[in-house]
């Protein structure tokens, strides 16, 4: 799943949730719910989509796979 697919990306890069936070601007709170497959605070599909491009790029996934991925949940 996308959430478990960026927890092992992030901590095989050794990136705390914090550091990911830092490169993204993201709420460190958005990044853990989104690690937990919870999109609910993104604030729709379109920010969830944006946030998973951003997120994807600071832990080394390709970004194209994790959203085609969301869009398939």
């Amino acid at each position: 799943m996308v959430g478990e697919r960026i927890t092992n990306a992030r901590r095989s890069h050794g990136l705390s949730i914090d550091d990911v936070a830092a490169t993204t601007r993201l709420r460190p709170l958005t990044i853990q719910a989104i690690e937990d497959n919870d999109f609910s605070l993104c604030g729709g599909d379109s920010y969830a989509i944006g946030h998973l491009r951003m997120i994807a790029e600071a832990v080394g996934l390709d970004s194209n796979d994790l959203v085609a991925e969301y869009r398939r949940r």
